[in-house]
């Protein structure tokens, strides 16, 4: 299914359009999701939408609160994510996740759904941040809301589905940039997103990593940084590999930090899939 996916032009790739209101940034430290939002599109068509508030089982920092402006009084009586799984799979099923900073949306869906006792989801997820930064490297910002202004559409609210909306349209709108580039079908947009153009070479991963990545495994890595000189033991969740002026990384969630976190691939001195 992934395969053929990749071959498609992206008018004819099922979108799964994803934003997430948090209690904060932090899944594996206890951090859950309080309002998801979807919108699975085709080409032009919306296929099917869902929205919820969701009862995250604990406070929202103040941080959040701040942004988002949802409340106690709102969330009373919400469903867990466990009760809106189901539903968000639905949509999820067979489509590309598209979300502006995919890998934090991701990690709390993969997050929440392990909480809920349901199977993990794995899909390919396009990240418009990414993609935004490479294409448009001298803008300021390339925050969601910045991408709105440069549309000249109402800047989104902190609510999930305002982000829905907005992150079609500025995907509508890289798509079109994209194009002039020759980047057309979802297997481009991937490799672009992680800093390869059409036609250039993509040396294979480490099997370890590339073991890692096709089935959902775990990494445990021995790594040294300029922060941590001395090599440290850490179990991480691959999402994906990219280049970045010649040098290649691998960005995963960090266990040991737990967050996410780039790793360049030549400073990682052991690794095995977990």
């Amino acid at each position: 299914m992934m395969n053929t996916m990749l071959d498609l032009p992206l008018r004819a790739v099922p979108l799964a359009f994803l934003d997430f209101e948090t209690t904060g940034l932090f899944p594996h430290r206890g951090d859950r999701v309080c309002e998801v939002a979807l919108q699975r599109v085709v080409g032009a068509t919306v296929e099917s939408s869902f929205v919820s508030l969701v009862d995250p089982q604990r406070p929202l920092s103040a941080q959040s609160f701040s942004v988002n402006g949802i409340g106690p009084e709102q969330l009373a009586g919400a469903p867990t994510f466990a009760e809106v799984a189901a539903p968000v799979r639905t949509v999820l099923a067979g489509a590309a996740i598209v979300a502006h900073n995919a890998p934090f949306d991701v990690e709390f869906l993969h997050a929440e759904l392990s909480l809920a006792g349901a199977p993990p989801f794995f899909a390919p997820a396009i990240d418009t941040l990414a993609i935004a930064r490479r294409l448009f490297p001298r803008r300021r910002s390339h925050s969601l809301g910045a991408l709105a202004q440069e549309l000249g559409i109402p800047p989104p609210s902190h609510r999930a589905m305002d982000a829905v909306l907005a992150l079609r349209a500025g995907f509508a709108d890289l798509a079109a940039h994209l194009e002039a580039l020759a980047v057309t079908t979802l297997g481009d947009l991937l490799r672009y997103a992680r800093g390869f153009d059409p036609g250039d070479p993509e040396p294979p991963p480490p099997p370890p990593i590339d073991g890692a990545l096709r089935e959902g495994r775990l990494l445990r890595i021995v790594y040294s940084s300029r922060s941590s000189p001395d090599p440290t033991e850490r179990i991480v969740r691959p999402i994906e590999i990219f280049s970045q002026r010649g040098t290649f990384f691998l960005r995963a969630y960090c266990y040991f930090r737990q967050a996410l976190r780039t790793f360049v691939i030549e400073k990682i001195q052991a690794m095995d899939v977990v």
